[in-house]
């Protein structure tokens, strides 16, 4: 069968799967939304920007932990399911199964124990202390679970890591519920929702993949420095992406107050729409793109799907028309700072989520570096943008810098993939990872 013919069969099936999750995905939003509703309804605006903190440190530390690791895992066991080697894939899954819980434990206990010092010393505020010991253990229920829906979406088992996420976001919303109606919620209760509600997603998880993760096998000659080999730029890339949106509660709140890291926070978390289709790309493409070996191949996917990622994107239109209307309405008049703020935030996540389709494109060429190094830069801009332009512009200037550095990120790698795909300067498939 032609190359041609073959991508016509992908494309549609892409679809399809992108479909799949995206429903699914876009339904754990809906019940993240409402969760985040109900919270800051009955906080108030200084709590919640608390809580907002707290739920930070919980994600950016438990992104961390997998040290780049899960991409680096599907990217390699994808490689080896397409030539069939079952066992190898399962000794990848294990191998990163393994880094990950230890590095997410050592995570965990220095946040336990640096709570009281990063509270006092760092932002000045010594209720955080409890929210942070909290966060702690939220970081490994977190951590394990991205990790178990990673792990299926390397089988291209989509819908059950949709169910999974969707059980999780449902256990959230139905703690909060039980709080409002007992008169027990505050800052503390809504974290601890937050940071136990994952359990549910991963006691399913190793339900399903037990046979994966505990059953014997014998172990890849040099897996775990080919796997660091691999990832330790997806590392540096992962840390400086899951920072980056987090920088603006942090900045504002050390710069200006809670009250304006509540009102930022609040924004972000109304864009969780976008992370929703990033990630739902990211997670039907790469399986399927690291298969690859043609540069035909790559060619027509990435005019495949930079057409969808747009199409997705354009969604945001509605949401800039009747934010105004929106955000009052749902979150109250003293949310009110939070709509100007949301429309620049859902400009950048517009640029980044048709971004996100030629930065799976990178990873499969096997050009992780390049990424890094786009995303240190970024992380950089960013910290140094807002110490210059929060004082000019206040809670807008995290927003408004992301939108920026966006859009120029997107012009880059675009002329950088294309012409690299012109002149056929392509590695379909990193003899390291099929060959000890």
């Amino acid at each position: 069968m032609k190359v041609s013919h073959i991508i016509d069969l992908v494309i549609p099936r892409l679809a399809k799967q992108l479909t799949l999750v995206f429903i699914g995905n876009i339904l754990a939003a809906f019940l993240g939304f409402l969760t985040i509703l109900i919270i800051s309804r009955g906080l108030t605006v200084s709590d919640f920007g608390l809580f907002n903190m707290a739920i930070s440190a919980m994600l950016i530390t438990s992104s961390l932990s997998c040290l780049g690791m899960d991409t680096a895992m599907v990217r390699f066991a994808s490689s080896y399911l397409v030539l069939q080697k079952t066992a190898e894939a399962t000794q990848v899954l294990r191998a990163t199964f393994l880094v990950r819980t230890i590095f997410s434990f050592i995570l965990a206990v220095v946040i336990f124990n640096t709570a009281e010092l990063l509270s006092t010393k760092v932002f000045y505020s010594s209720n955080l202390t409890s929210l942070f010991k909290l966060a702690a253990f939220g970081v490994l229920a977190i951590s394990t679970l991205n990790y178990l829906k990673s792990a299926l979406y390397t089988y291209q088992l989509f819908h059950m890591g949709v169910i999974l996420q969707s059980l999780v976001d449902f256990g959230k919303l139905s703690t909060v519920l039980v709080l409002i109606f007992c008169l027990k919620m505050n800052t503390f209760t809504a974290v601890a929702a937050f940071a136990f509600a994952p359990l549910i997603g991963v006691l399913l998880g190793f339900g399903l993949l037990h046979r994966e993760l505990f059953s014997r096998g014998k172990p890849l000659q040099n897996l775990f420095s080919r796997l660091f080999s691999y990832s330790k730029w997806l590392f540096v890339s992962n840390v400086c992406g899951v920072i980056l949106p987090y920088v603006g509660i942090f900045m504002l709140a050390k710069m200006l107050s809670s009250e304006a890291a509540g009102i930022y926070g609040l924004a972000l978390n109304l864009t969780y729409i976008f992370p929703i289709i990033i990630y739902s790309l990211r997670s039907v493409l790469l399986p399927e793109v690291s298969r690859f070996r043609e540069i035909a191949q790559f060619d027509k996917y990435i005019r495949g799907s930079l057409k969808i990622s747009f199409y997705a994107g354009i969604m945001i239109v509605p949401f800039l028309i009747f934010s105004y209307k929106i955000i009052p309405f749902f979150f109250g008049l003293r949310y009110l700072d939070s709509v100007p703020i949301f429309n620049w935030l859902m400009l950048g996540y517009f640029i980044l989520t048709i971004n996100s389709t030629i930065c799976v494109t990178i990873h499969a060429m096997n050009m992780p570096q390049v990424l890094a190094m786009v995303d240190l830069l970024k992380l950089i801009v960013m910290i140094i943008g807002c110490y210059l332009l929060i004082p000019f512009l206040g809670a807008l200037a995290p927003a408004i810098l992301a939108l920026i550095m966006n859009v120029i990120v997107l012009c880059f790698l675009s002329i950088y993939v294309f012409k690299k795909i012109r002149e056929g300067d392509i590695s379909f498939q990193d003899k390291e990872i099929i060959e000890p």
